[in-house]
């Protein structure tokens, strides 16, 4: 079995997780059985991996592994499926419904956000108006915790539980200086023959689950670690025969501009220390491979793009004419992506093109969300940029657009580089590590442009926005680029020679 290691899947991911369930679904597409493997609880996951259109089986979770829950079909609960006593009164509400015992409020019953009344948690009051405890449902409509509270109204427990209510597990927590719970000790039960063990917190029972996933496959076991900060840790662990390799998604340096010598990431650093203890390393550019190359003579580096595409001869590309919007933005909303930047290259274009357009996609913080909404009004730009928040279908909205913009600082390799290329955007980027000058031809599919340089990115914003056939000529290249030489097959023989699968 081949496994990618990974934190979580929500329904806002970054480039890490899109990358992995892609991977996931090319994988089992040749019918090579894989699975991303995800730490963090969540009741929401499954319905989460709907959107995406990632099917149950590609995904194993720590928590629904210990709990037996690793394939359980949905039932849809409502309140008046939990059975609550004849004698209560219901309160309905939008988020949830209140419920009473004469004149005292005794449960909350919380609603899945989105859904028409699915029952999300269940939460237990003293007369008092105390919560004692709250059940926790799963999406797929199971009890599948219980937290109880102390007399302070701090958490001091959970029970997990199978789908058919045998207690598994349990975590304890004690209050830290600050005097908030913090987890202090895991109880797991009655897991393969042994009646109690346990763990110190749920990084421990993490490395427990991955060296239980190699010792039970039957087949020599693949992990690929990637996100850092999750899959390293556990992956240096392990002492066995399974294979183990790390992607290396994020810019590795601690040093912008010196990838050579300055000091490594945090999260990286303990891998790359112990690198012989790993079968190989991958990056998503070709340029960060030959710098940790040059950097670890020993160390096995191979690029691998996070994209794949069909074959030309099945793809289509949408003209110009047809593509009513103009300027795309992808990614996370934070400082180091220079969105300022970006705004203020809009309101260069503007003065050229008045009726310009830009839509930002991608999700942060609030505050700096704030910062860039009151920089547009500034600029008065509010009727030519969009702060349109994450999109999950983004694929499906590519072909609305001409050109893709990026101001990043620093990147391990924009994935949304590749993706609108593969659907024919040139791409107007500033130089950086890493990404640009690996994924584009400048003056061919894209235009390179200098850290910082506004007044260039504009001129050459307008140059391909002025000219449909200088835009039609980027496009083609850019387009035949990718469904040239990043087809669904070309990149599994990629990876069929790196696992040797």
């Amino acid at each position: 079995m081949y496994y990618f290691v990974n934190e979580y899947l929500l329904p806002k991911n970054s480039s890490v997780e899109h990358s992995a369930m892609q991977r996931v679904k090319l994988f089992n597409h040749y019918r090579t059985p894989a699975q991303i493997v995800t730490k963090a609880y969540d009741r929401l996951l499954h319905q989460t991996l709907q959107k995406f259109n990632v099917p149950d089986q590609h995904v194993l979770n720590m928590f629904d592994y210990f709990q037996q829950a690793t394939a359980v079909a949905p039932v849809v609960r409502h309140t008046e499926d939990l059975h609550l006593p004849v004698a209560y009164a219901v309160e309905v509400g939008n988020n949830f419904s209140r419920v009473f015992n004469g004149d005292d409020l005794v449960e909350n019953v919380g609603f899945i956000p989105g859904t028409i009344g699915r029952v999300f948690y269940q939460e237990y009051l003293d007369n008092q108006g105390n919560r004692l405890s709250t059940d926790l449902w799963d999406w797929r409509g199971f009890k599948s915790a219980t937290q109880y509270f102390g007399q302070n109204g701090k958490l001091v427990m959970e029970r997990y539980y199978t789908p058919a209510g045998e207690t598994v597990m349990e975590q304890y927590f004690v209050a830290n200086t600050a005097g908030e719970p913090l987890a202090s000790r895991i109880l797991l039960e009655n897991y393969q023959g042994q009646a109690e063990r346990f763990f110190q917190n749920t990084t421990q029972l993490f490395n427990f689950f991955i060296a239980e996933l190699s010792r039970l496959d039957p087949e020599t076991t693949t992990l690929i670690s990637d996100r850092p900060g999750t899959g390293i840790q556990p992956l240096l662990q392990l002492d066995d025969a399974s294979r183990k390799y790390v992607m290396v998604p994020i810019y590795h340096a601690k040093t912008l501009n010196d990838p050579l010598h300055a000091p490594i990431d945090g999260f990286l650093e303990p891998a790359f220390d112990n690198a012989p203890h790993f079968n190989g390393f991958i990056t998503p550019t070709a340029a960060q491979a030959q710098h940790l190359q040059t950097r670890y003579p020993k160390m096995a580096v191979t690029n691998i793009e996070p994209v794949a595409t069909t074959p030309i001869a099945q793809s289509t590309l949408r003209p110009w004419s047809e593509r009513g919007k103009e300027l795309l933005v992808v990614g996370r909303l934070a400082p180091d992506r220079q969105l300022d930047q970006l705004i203020r290259v809009v309101a260069l274009v503007k003065h050229q093109q008045p009726e310009i357009q830009c839509d930002i996609y991608g999700f942060g913080d609030p505050e700096y969300q704030k910062t860039l909404q009151n920089l547009i009004g500034e600029l008065k730009l509010t009727a030519n940029v969009r702060l349109l928040d994450y999109q999950a279908d983004l694929a499906d909205h590519y072909d609305d657009y001409r050109l893709l913009v990026n101001t990043d600082i620093a990147d391990g390799g924009p994935m949304s580089m590749l993706e609108a290329q593969a659907h024919g955007l040139p791409v107007v980027s500033y130089r950086f590590d890493y990404g640009p000058q690996d994924y584009i031809q400048d003056g061919q599919d894209g235009y390179l442009i200098g850290a910082g340089d506004q007044l260039t990115m504009a001129d050459q914003i307008v140059k391909l926005m002025a000219s449909p056939k200088l835009w039609t000529e980027f496009s083609e290249a850019a387009f035949k680029k990718q469904h040239t030489e990043h087809t669904y097959l070309k990149t599994w023989h990629r990876w069929q020679r790196l696992l040797a699968i």
